[in-house]
């Protein structure tokens, strides 16, 4: 027929995808939700979300935790690492320098050494009758300008005891200065003179009152040694001065020594 003959037939439609195609109806006639494709499913967040911001007006009964941030102070600790502790010299409170003072009297007494006097060569000490020291173990003894001996010596590492007699005087040997606690030179009867291996020196009246008798104590506190001038009744002897400075001589196993 001739209108047979003038049709043009139109292009099969493409087959499209089960995704595309629309809601996927059962044969009950319900509509099924389409099947979402792997390329346009929604990823996850990385990124936190962030947090509510705090309210200043807390609800009294919100159970929940809000620990506030520790300072610094409160843990101790700083941004530059733990606390150090202060060292003995950083609580000292102001004293001449040796070397400034000529004479140590009851109203100047007190003299102080700085770490290079109080380390370098030998502390003399001219002008006594007696030596007492106690060492950083707490050991205790004592020797005579006649070499009497009572209590435990400090050794060294040089075989030679800290505190001693080389002749009339008396000496701390200042390189193993550590092994000290204090020291306590009494006088013979005049003023004594402390000097160092730099030439400086000063001498130690105590008080002019008569009856008296000037003692001399040495302390370490860290790495500096501090003197300072008394005095006592001149009647004393060695043991009531001991024990006015609370020096009670630990015996060793060899007895007094002479």
């Amino acid at each position: 027929m001739p209108f047979l003959t003038r049709r043009v037939k139109e292009p099969a439609p493409p087959v499209s995808s089960p995704a595309a195609a629309g809601p996927h109806r059962s044969p009950l006639g319900l509509s099924a939700p389409p099947t979402p494709s792997p390329s346009s499913a929604p990823r996850p967040s990385s990124a936190p979300s962030p947090a509510p911001p705090a309210s200043t007006n807390r609800n009294p009964l919100d159970l929940s935790h809000h620990a506030p941030a520790r300072l610094p102070a409160e843990s101790g600790t700083s941004a530059a690492g733990p606390a150090v502790p202060p060292s003995p010299e950083s609580r000292l409170y102001p004293a001449p320098a040796f070397g400034e003072l000529r004479q140590l009297r009851a109203s100047d007494a007190v003299v102080r050494l700085n770490p290079r006097q109080s380390g370098i060569g030998s502390l003399i000490v001219t002008g006594t009758r007696g030596v007492a020291w106690e060492g950083e173990d707490r050991t205790t003894g004592a020797q005579s300008v006649h070499r009497e001996e009572i209590g435990t010596p400090i050794p060294t590492a040089g075989n030679r005891p800290l505190v001693g007699y080389h002749g009339r005087d008396a000496l701390i040997v200042l390189r193993h200065v550590r092994l000290l606690r204090r020291a306590l030179f009494i006088a013979s009867g005049g003023p004594m003179t402390v000097q160092t291996f730099d030439g400086s020196g000063v001498a130690v009246q105590g008080t002019l009152a008569a009856g008296q008798r000037t003692v001399l104590t040495v302390a370490r506190i860290g790495s500096m040694l501090e003197m300072r001038a008394e005095s006592v009744p001149e009647e004393w002897d060695d043991g009531q001065i001991w024990r006015e400075f609370a020096f009670t001589m630990t015996v060793g196993l060899g007895g007094p020594r002479r």
